[in-house]
């Protein structure tokens, strides 16, 4: 079973290593983890693997973690995890000038194809020697092997092309 977690409070990384502990001392495991920094808000996922009664001392604890800490933690137990059948990962990475519709025209395009979002990451930055604002966003899709390689890399070439954006497409390759 697990429990995934949302967590969005000051910048202090303390109540991460808080609920780091807490794994250990209630026999649970992190699955996974992702913390950044917003402004000055931190937000962090977790995934929380354990049996059923471990889940609920965890659960039990958060609470007190989150008034303690002044953070909005919110969590939902899983029963059973997602598995993806018949789909290969992909790193894509699209670099243009900001532009309002960018993002949610490459979105739309991976939903249009039933192409599995499984991360994204975008952030927006001065542009070096101009006086332009550039937004990077970087997706990890799953590919279903229906749908052709070609034809769509090929399509969101030119899309990217309209939309005046750089592409980069490759095999997701887990970092060692």
């Amino acid at each position: 079973m697990q429990l995934a977690i949302t967590l969005l409070g000051d910048a202090d990384i303390d109540v991460i290593a808080e609920i780091i502990l807490l794994d250990s001392t209630n026999s649970c495991r992190i699955v996974d983890l992702k913390s950044s920094v917003f402004a000055d808000i931190r937000c962090a996922y977790l995934l929380v693997e354990g049996n059923w009664n471990q889940l609920a001392k965890y659960e039990s604890t958060l609470h007190a973690i989150g008034k303690k800490h002044d953070y909005k933690i919110h969590h939902v137990r899983i029963e059973s995890t997602r598995q993806l059948q018949n789909v290969t990962p992909y790193l894509i990475e699209i670099i243009g000038l900001e532009r309002s519709e960018l993002l949610s025209k490459i979105i739309t395009f991976f939903s249009n194809y039933k192409i599995a979002i499984e991360d994204i990451n975008a952030r927006r930055y001065p542009a070096p020697y101009l006086d332009a604002q550039l937004v990077s966003v970087r997706f990890v899709i799953a590919l279903p092997q229906n749908v052709s390689l070609f034809q769509m890399r090929d399509d969101l070439m030119n899309l990217c092309d309209l939309l005046n954006a750089d592409l980069l497409f490759e095999p997701f390759k887990m970092n060692p």
